[in-house]
């Protein structure tokens, strides 16, 4: 009866997160936010859709 939690799926990224996933360094992913890589603002934070990260991926 004892059933394991399902995972939630990450929809955000974190400034740093990011830069882990795409496996590059603070200043390019700065460069990549002036080139056109999607970021959004919560409160403070700079977050990233891991769709977006995906679609950049696949672009580049």
């Amino acid at each position: 009866m004892n059933q394991e939690p399902k995972k939630i799926e990450r929809i955000f990224y974190t400034f740093q997160e990011a830069q882990e996933f795409l496996n590059i360094s603070h200043d390019t992913i700065y460069k990549l936010m002036k080139q056109g890589l999607s970021s959004h603002k919560i409160g403070r934070k700079r977050v990233f859709l891991k769709e977006d990260l995906i679609q950049w991926i696949k672009e580049h």
